[in-house]
């Protein structure tokens, strides 16, 4: 017989999972830097918003953080920002902030499971003397961005993942959007026959597919402000395949040929650290757009 969960069910699986469980596991364990930055996952939980409705937010394991994308405004419209939920000290209502994202018109956002809690004292440049606001915590958050396309026999769909920063100013709250955006997920599925022919040359591999997957992580010698650590791992098969070239006009496939392999190219790291009010990496990012670009 086969079972049925029910939302009530549901509900409570949620709350009854582990919440470092439900995290990503494509992004980097948990870490602190040298200055006392700490990323940790978030875990998913039903909580009542602030119009009493049952959502699911993902949250830090003691519930201080709770993050959770906003809903869509109206019938054919698209999410473009999520709502970022602290809980004050003492017996004060939780604060709400808005994170807005870069979501263009066909795409789909969701949130990055990981939060940043900076040290105190960190990201609040210029230095913030009101006691309360100080003694409240500034954290990184972040929304990865999905577009998706269909082509004749195949398809390709890619993601970036977008940082934002919630710091504490002496004068209230700054919510700093755009700080980070960097490619982050995408796979492409690419037709290369078209007869009889083609399946002969192909030696009947008659796809081409791209993988690429990131990874972001503190640098654990950072001091001040995180530095993040990126690293990236690109795949392709047919080996030696690209999407800027035709692959019909390379010459007939060997057996060494139907393998899946790395990239070099676009497998690589980079560190990127905060300047002029961004994040910038501390050598430019190859062309990679074969792989980030559906």
């Amino acid at each position: 017989m086969q079972n049925t969960i029910t939302p009530a069910t549901l509900g409570a699986l949620l709350l009854a999972t582990p919440l470092w469980a439900l995290a990503q596991a494509s992004v980097l364990p948990q870490q602190r830097d040298a200055a006392g930055n700490v990323m940790e996952p978030l875990g998913q939980v039903l909580r009542k918003d602030e119009n009493g409705q049952q959502r699911l937010f993902h949250c830090t394991a003691d519930r201080d953080w709770c993050l959770s994308v906003e809903p869509s405004p109206g019938e054919g419209d698209w999410a473009r920002a999520f709502e970022v939920i602290e809980k004050r000290p003492g017996p004060d209502e939780p604060s709400s902030y808005r994170a807005v994202m870069n979501v263009p018109e066909d795409g789909e956002l969701s949130l990055w499971p990981w939060i940043i809690r900076l040290a105190p004292g960190v990201g609040t440049d210029p230095a913030v003397a009101e006691p309360r606001q100080r003694a409240r915590q500034s954290v990184l958050v972040g929304g990865i961005v999905a577009t998706r396309t269909s082509y004749s026999g195949g398809g390709a769909s890619a993601s970036v993942l977008q940082l934002a920063r919630v710091r504490h100013l002496d004068e209230g709250i700054q919510v700093d959007n755009n700080l980070l955006t960097v490619p982050w997920e995408g796979n492409a599925m690419i037709r290369a026959c078209f007869s009889e022919q083609d399946m002969k040359q192909r030696s009947g591999a008659c796809h081409d597919t791209y993988a690429f997957s990131a990874k972001l992580g503190l640098d654990a010698a950072a001091a001040g402000m995180p530095a993040l650590r990126y690293q990236t791992v690109a795949t392709r098969f047919p080996a030696g395949v690209s999407r800027q070239e035709d692959s019909l006009a390379k010459g007939p496939l060997k057996k060494k040929d139907l393998r899946t392999e790395q990239d070099p190219a676009c497998t690589f790291a980079r560190t990127f650290r905060i300047a002029s009010g961004s994040y910038l990496p501390d050598q430019p990012l190859p062309d990679c757009s074969g792989y980030t670009e559906p």
